[in-house]
């Protein structure tokens, strides 16, 4: 076979398996990233399905009524900044339900877990965000983030517009610099739309993916690429000291 052809076929390998490399290694990444996210999104329908259960409970057993739990007289409270707010049931919902909304934080992939009711309002947030206030503003917006009303970040108006049986995943600038993927499921109480169940999910796995799957497609170029230099090496010499000697015969 002429050089030149050998060459060719060595080459058109290298560039076969360049694009194989990647095209796999992309596949994998995606399917790692599918797999967060259906992860997160049956978290938020059962932490969606635990909060309608729990807050059916609390009627049941006289806790609280059902107009009580419903009350949107929200009632500024005093001195706090950003805005926070009681109802006549954020009290009760800081005793029942931080736990099993701190619950879903053992999960690394997750930032928060947290109910919202139809009008952006949290009353309780999980315990690592409703710290007492600082009175600085930057500390407080961080980690004292219980009670505020979140109905002006487009991001949450869409996860509560959502009324389907699934959930629905918007990205969310928060307003404290971060983005995170909102996945939200509707929490029903007693036939009616109370709010949302939202799994905050953490950018941070998802770009460690995607760092280490770079660091990967890198490599294993660099590795193509040396072993086709090899293969040019291998072939190449030989061809050459052939041609020298003819020369010198001549």
């Amino acid at each position: 076979m002429k050089l030149k052809n050998k060459i060719m076929i060595v080459l058109g390998l290298c560039f076969s398996l360049c694009i194989a490399s990647y095209f796999i290694i992309t596949m994998m990444f995606e399917n790692l990233e599918n797999e967060l996210m259906e992860k997160c999104r049956i978290e938020a329908l059962t932490g969606s399905r635990v909060m309608t259960e729990l807050m059916s409970f609390m009627i049941t057993k006289n806790i609280i009524t059902e107009a009580d739990i419903f009350d949107t007289n929200y009632i500024e409270i005093e001195g706090t900044n950003p805005k926070k707010y009681h109802t006549k049931y954020d009290r009760l919902f800081d005793k029942y339900i931080q736990k099993i909304e701190d619950g879903f934080l053992l999960d690394p992939d997750v930032q928060y877990a947290v109910l919202i009711d139809k009008n952006g309002y949290v009353p309780t947030h999980n315990s690592k965000y409703s710290m007492p206030e600082t009175k600085n503003y930057a500390i407080d917006l961080k980690n004292s983030r219980s009670k505020r009303n979140f109905s002006n970040y487009i991001s949450i108006k869409k996860i509560l517009e959502y009324r389907g049986n699934e959930t629905t995943k918007v990205l969310y600038h928060q307003d404290t610099g971060e983005i995170i993927w909102n996945i939200g499921a509707p929490v029903i109480l007693k036939d009616t739309y109370w709010g949302a169940f939202v799994i905050g999910v953490s950018l941070t796995r998802i770009n460690e993916i995607k760092n280490q799957t770079l660091i990967m497609i890198v490599t294993i170029m660099f590795v193509i690429l040396s072993l086709t230099l090899l293969a040019l090496f291998a072939i190449i010499p030989k061809k050459l000291l052939a041609s020298e000697h003819d020369e010198q015969i001549y």
